[in-house]
């Protein structure tokens, strides 16, 4: 191993440490560029499983799921919390849980992994399971189209092991449609009840046409977005049988709670996350901890312990009114943050905070996708503070929406937004939404007025 890499990494975290920062990925940065290969030296020291996640949205959260299931369960983990899930941020929490000799004493690794970077480092870590969440469309002014993404990911398993295991969600026809010849252990989870919260396919929804014959999909239902129980009349192109099947699934203010079935077992499940996409993050965050071996009673004792990263349904209280915190980064994860608003059913403030810095996409159009329209005639509004450096737009689209003007306040600072959402707030639950470097500076401000979740 060349440790040349592993001791700058040490060195740079060190200085991160000292200067404040957080330094998530620009130890990794730094290290490999001396010592390309530090990610598949480190990772070998892992002593069992390793497990990569990927997709465009709930990647995060399942996989802080999988590893808190698996540290519940006594076992030593290594994991990129902090979701720096590009080649960066992996080699810098490899040279965190690692000695200055680069030896790991961990008993599993699960990753995250960030779905254009997964031809780049899936090989290195090897893992013995892969877990495809969703494709949506995201940013495409960095990604392109996203075609160009699910054939890379489809060209990188293709280089896996045959033992490895890949478990698909089912409902999304892009994702459901990597398992088609591929050459490994194909599993598949999704959602059996219905779930009759009238929801309707997203106008952002992307996979209408079967890939097999180009004829229009039809939907027995739908979830959200555009996953659902879907199939073709032209070809019987159809949602893969499940392996692992939701039901008698129950969604309140308190959290989510389910039924997996699996084989002949019914695996009852309670989450104190909220929202119908979480059914998808647990549910994939238990199929993998069962092929893993994880005894159930551990299980629910992670998913119990598991708590969110900051701006990831964080729950909070700001001046002493309950607040709810939650990144928006594309049309279908904004619909589904306002579905998940719509299922509390509480008369609601919302802060959405936009920026339109490079880590976010120049291009704020993706914002007319989003189905706001859908949320305004269902939820409870009072008040809206739009604010970040497109906050004008976002103003505007909710104008559009059908919000009353007089109950839209633009206040470009963020940090002046969240002093002021409070002061309007009685019964309310406070509904904070950014994008991604609005999140940044809506942590900076959590963190410098010692608010925690």
């Amino acid at each position: 191993m060349d440790l040349l890499g592993v001791v700058l990494g040490k060195f740079v975290i060190l200085g991160c440490k000292l200067t404040g920062k957080n330094g998530t990925s620009l130890p990794g940065k730094l290290a490999l560029k001396i010592s390309p290969n530090l990610i598949k030296d480190i990772v070998k020291g892992v002593k069992n499983e390793k497990v990569v996640v990927t997709g465009t949205n709930g990647k995060t959260t399942t996989s802080g799921l999988i590893a808190e299931i698996l540290k519940s369960s006594g076992k030593k983990v290594v994991h990129n919390r902090e979701g720096a899930n590009m080649l960066s941020g992996i080699a810098t929490v490899l040279i965190k849980n690692s000695d200055f000799f680069g030896n790991i004493n961990k008993d599993a690794g699960v990753f995250e992994v960030d779905e254009a970077n997964m031809p780049l480092v899936l090989n290195d870590i090897n893992p013995k399971i892969v877990v495809v969440t969703n494709f949506f469309r995201d940013q495409l002014d960095r990604y392109g189209e996203l075609d160009i993404t699910i054939k890379k990911v489809k060209e990188s398993l293709n280089r896996l092991p045959k033992d490895s295991m890949l478990l698909l969600n089912a409902d999304e026809p892009f994702t459901a449609s990597l398992g088609d010849d591929l050459n490994l252990n194909v599993m598949y989870y999704g959602i059996l009840d219905k779930l009759n919260y009238g929801y309707s396919l997203s106008p952002a929804f992307e996979q209408k046409y079967c890939p097999v014959c180009g004829g229009k999909y039809v939907y027995k239902d739908v979830f959200y977005g555009q996953l659902g129980d879907y199939y073709c009349p032209k070809c019987g192109k159809s949602r893969p049988n499940l392996d692992f099947g939701a039901l008698d699934i129950k969604l309140t203010e308190d959290g989510i709670s389910f039924k997996i079935k699996y084989k002949d077992k019914l695996i009852n499940i309670k989450s104190h996350l909220n929202g119908a996409y979480n059914i998808y993050n647990v549910m994939s965050s238990v199929a993998t901890n069962i092929l893993l071996g994880t005894p159930l009673s551990y299980i629910q004792a992670g998913l119990n312990n598991y708590r969110p990263i900051a701006g990831r349904l964080q729950t909070t209280y700001l001046k002493g009114k309950k607040a709810i915190i939650n990144l928006i980064k594309n049309p279908i994860g904004f619909d589904s943050t306002l579905n998940m608003l719509r299922e509390i059913n509480k008369p609601l403030n919302l802060l959405i905070a936009i920026n339109d810095n490079y880590a976010d996409g120049r291009d704020v159009s993706w914002l007319w996708d989003v189905d706001i329209e859908n949320f305004v005639s269902h939820a409870k509004i009072n008040y809206v503070v739009t604010s970040g450096l497109r906050a004008e737009d976002m103003a505007l689209r909710l104008k559009y929406a059908g919000i009353d003007p007089k109950k839209i306040k633009i206040i470009n600072s963020i940090e002046n937004a969240l002093d002021y959402i409070p002061t309007v707030t009685n019964e309310e639950l406070i509904a904070v939404l950014p994008n991604y470097t609005s999140l940044h500076e809506v942590n900076t401000y959590m963190k410098s007025r010692g608010v925690k979740a």
